[in-house]
């Protein structure tokens, strides 16, 4: 009984391991495409296509999901059309490596450059 607990002990430390997190403030994108939604819905429920203006940063843990992001209208702080620019604070999480090691990015306090 006492070798599973140490087992599964270690199984839960382990599972943490190789777990990252990457965070950036003021990442610039372009409002690439918007897809607007259907007369009687929200306007705010709009998906907005942002695609990163310059390069990723070089911290960055996986340079790859960084762009193109899609967010909801409602997401941006002022008013944008396809071509603004947007700024946004960036996030990526990974799993530990007995997880799927899939690596995410979030945008979060966008708003009109």
């Amino acid at each position: 009984m006492r070798r599973i607990v140490v087992v599964l002990a270690g199984c839960l430390v382990l599972s943490g391991c190789g777990a990252d997190q990457w965070k950036q403030r003021d990442v610039r994108f372009k409002v690439d495409k918007i897809y607007e939604v259907p007369s009687g819905y929200d306007r705010e429920d709009a998906q907005l296509r942002l695609v990163l203006v310059g390069e990723v940063p070089d911290d960055a843990l996986d340079p790859d999901t960084v762009s193109p992001q899609v967010v909801k209208r409602r997401e941006i702080k002022g008013e944008v059309r396809v071509g603004d620019e947007v700024t946004c604070e960036a996030e990526q999480d990974t799993d530990g490596y007995f997880e799927t090691n899939v690596t995410t990015t979030d945008l979060s306090f966008c708003e009109k450059a």
